[in-house]
């Protein structure tokens, strides 16, 4: 255990951005389980009498826990353009920047068309088995960019 916080202490600012990329983009995927696992899937049992206005008190209530850190996840990255850790290879960088562009291009292409027929108030079961689908996509790129930024992570530790 000293070893880890001996190293922690040495460790660069370079070092910490990247850190805190993999803090905030797991942050991002756990958000991003929880509601491919448990939010959407309830969406098709509320009746759909009640749904139009249970889905409007739902949009302005993700600001701040989804969609801030849905940016910041992909921001974040950016700047390792510039400030990459030693022991990180550039294509590491590269790829997570792509994978947060895929992440965007699925949730602008496919996931919102599906939130503005639930916002028409549509719950059907089609409706909600693409919401989970199209989502089960972004949620994907997002595991694979976390799996890339932990790596990246103790090698840039390692070095």
């Amino acid at each position: 255990m000293q070893q880890l916080h001996g190293s922690v202490a040495a460790m660069t600012s370079s070092q910490w951005l990247l850190a805190t990329c993999t803090v905030v983009n797991a942050y991002l995927l756990g958000v991003m389980v929880v509601l491919q696992r448990v939010v959407y899937p309830l969406f098709g049992n509320v009746s759909r009498v009640e749904f139009g206005a249970y889905y409007a008190s739902f949009g302005p209530r993700i600001g701040l826990p989804v969609v801030l850190p849905e940016f910041l996840a992909f921001l974040v990255v950016i700047p390792l353009v510039w400030l990459r850790p030693s022991g990180v290879p550039a294509w590491s960088v590269y790829a997570a920047i792509a994978a947060g562009v895929a992440y965007f291009a699925i949730t602008f292409g496919l996931h919102l068309p599906v939130h503005r027929l639930l916002a028409a108030g549509d719950n059907s079961a089609p409706v909600i088995a693409s919401l989970v689908r199209t989502h089960a996509a972004r949620t994907w790129v997002q595991a694979g960019k976390c799996g890339l930024l932990a790596w990246t992570t103790v090698a840039a530790m390692r070095a």
